[in-house]
């Protein structure tokens, strides 16, 4: 028998106390996504949780679920295909038939001992579950998530008015031209002097002790600028 045929199914179940919208988002957190996409998790159908696993990480996904409030069982694929086989079972089985969706409910502290739960506390969820694993792709045409309708917006309008086309909305208003008083204004001849002309002092500079050298002397004599002396020796490179 192969040893990863073991499934975590959950059917809505959920522990004992626990409040419906927080294990909601506590197993959205544990599997990275958002509450909207674990909502059908919690519709009462036996849904998928996780495939392919061998016993123990299996109960890993069992504790972890539990620690956030839902109630998961533990499937052996493998078992359930023997079982179903003729010489398992020699009498015909009858016609399967779905159980109907139970509604989201608590579980007590019995029930929960029943299902093989330890009382222990998971500190974190188990490694490898980031971005959901190994999670399924439900079929093409699965609705995730239900159509909500949306009711229209209601806007009070009573209050509004529409005028016939062509009418204005608001009167023009002529602008009155500025009154500027310019009485006291007058314009003079054409070349007229507009102002008084005033002379202006030449300056007088003193450059009596200035002279201009021949061309081509140098004027300051050119200095060597000695490299300066770093001391480089403490210095290193890693």
């Amino acid at each position: 028998m192969g040893q990863n045929t073991f499934e975590v199914v959950f059917s809505g179940k959920l522990v004992e106390g626990a409040v419906l919208a927080q294990v909601k988002a506590r197993v959205a957190a544990m599997f990275k996504v958002e509450v909207a996409k674990v909502e059908r998790l919690f519709s009462g159908a036996t849904v998928s949780i996780k495939k392919g696993l061998d016993e123990a990480t299996a109960k890993k996904y069992q504790m972890a679920l539990h620690k956030a409030g839902a109630v998961c069982r533990i499937v052996d694929r493998a078992a359930a295909t023997l079982a179903k086989t003729p010489a398992a079972r020699p009498v015909a089985a009858q016609p399967a038939t779905r159980p109907k969706a139970a509604p989201a409910q608590a579980v007590t502290g019995n029930a929960a001992a029943k299902l093989g739960l330890q009382k222990s506390v998971v500190k974190a969820p188990p490694q490898g579950l980031g971005e959901l694993g190994g999670a399924h792709i439900d079929a093409p045409g699965t609705t995730l998530v239900e159509h909500q309708e949306i009711p229209e917006p209601q806007i009070d309008t009573t209050g509004l008015s529409l005028d016939q086309v062509g009418v204005e909305l608001s009167a023009h208003e002529e602008i009155p031209e500025p009154q500027v008083d310019i009485s006291a204004l007058s314009l003079g001849e054409a070349g007229e002097a507009l102002g008084e002309e005033k002379p202006f002092e030449e300056l007088e500079i003193d450059v009596s002790a200035l002279d201009l050298d021949e061309p081509g002397v140098t004027l300051v004599k050119h200095q060597e600028v000695p490299k300066p002396k770093i001391d480089t020796s403490k210095l290193s490179l890693d």
